[in-house]
């Protein structure tokens, strides 16, 4: 029987999220922490990248090819995308028959062809991912929740369009049917929502409301917008801050005497108080481009903090995850 969908459904219970933004904003690293932080709530999730870098290894300490579907952790699967083989699983899916499609989509002719057509390559990745929503296993989806690693921004809207593409141009035939169906999931808000990642910057958070834009235009229904790296409000208020403009504001700042002998401490204070006011000042920038985020694009924000880790592997994706599951938690209360 199917499972009754909760009153007050989150990120967690779609069929498909969309993991978008702005090149190095953390795209990636998110989309991994969603996918271990739904599985941790029961979900079976594959999180389908587009010609990714093969981060999943380093980030899940495994070292599988990922290639083709393979699991990483508990309810957790991976496969990255590339136009060749997913080309020609869509071409099996389509034609129900590998020795049909080794005979018609192997031969250099049709090779050639397919390549000078704009976008198949680009559709057979998402239509792979379309696929994976609805496969079965022993009368039961496969996958909970596919979560889509996409391109970077403009490479996304162009690969989200191309189902409505097909669908208004192409004549009826093998390539309508699966695009219709892939564009009905992508527009449903039940079952879709894209999940927007930032910094609190300011061309992130431009490039960000411009994304949304298209997204909607394209009628695919806009769920939380992640504003990653956010440095913690240490000095914003009380007796840090206090003590921080005395000691900034103090002669000592620039050439600070210690009371100590100890020489190791009177040369690291100035590089401690000049650490201290920097994160202060980025702090106080993430705030406001936090504000003009919301105002500009009104959506639930999910805030992930700056891990300060020499390199950002399973430990500090736990504690990604932990964070934003607790919020998504948060946004199902009513």
């Amino acid at each position: 029987m199917p499972q009754e969908r909760p009153s007050h459904p989150t990120l967690f219970d779609r069929r498909l999220l969309i993991v978008a933004g702005k090149g190095g904003v953390g795209r990636t690293t998110v989309a991994c922490a969603l996918a271990l932080s739904a599985a941790r709530r029961g979900k079976r999730v594959l999180l389908a990248q587009v010609k990714s870098k093969d981060r999943l290894p380093r980030l899940f300490g495994v070292s599988h090819n990922f290639s083709e579907v393979q699991p990483i952790d508990t309810n957790v699967w991976g496969v990255n995308m590339t136009p060749e083989a997913s080309l020609r699983e869509y071409g099996v899916m389509v034609l129900r028959s590998a020795f049909l499609y080794r005979q018609v989509f192997e031969r250099d002719v049709v090779r050639a062809f397919l390549r000078a057509i704009p976008g198949l390559y680009d559709y057979s990745m998402l239509g792979k991912a379309w696929f994976h929503t609805t496969e079965m296993v022993s009368g039961r989806p496969r996958f909970d929740l596919v979560i889509l690693d996409g391109p970077a921004t403009g490479h996304v809207l162009t690969l989200l369009a191309i189902p409505k593409v097909i669908c208004d141009t192409v004549p009826e035939g093998p390539l309508t049917g699966p695009a219709r169906d892939c564009l009905s999931l992508l527009t449903d808000p039940v079952r879709t929502q894209a999940v927007l990642v930032t910094l609190a910057e300011d061309l992130p958070v431009s490039e960000t409301v411009q994304l949304s834009a298209g997204l909607r235009a394209l009628g695919i229904h806009l769920g939380s917008v992640v504003v990653n790296r956010l440095y913690p409000p240490r000095f914003k208020s009380g007796v840090n801050s206090l003590a921080l403009d005395e000691l900034l504001a103090a002669p000592a700042a620039t050439g600070i005497v210690s009371p100590t002998p100890a020489e190791a401490l009177e040369d690291a204070l100035p590089a401690v108080l000049r650490a201290a006011s920097l994160q202060r000042q980025r702090s106080a920038l993430n705030e406001h481009y936090i504000k003009v985020l919301h105002e500009s694009l009104p959506l639930p924000q999910l805030h992930a903090p700056h891990i300060f880790n020499a390199t950002f592997a399973r430990p500090a994706l736990e504690a990604l995850a932990d964070r934003l599951g607790e919020q998504v938690e948060a946004q199902q209360k009513p």
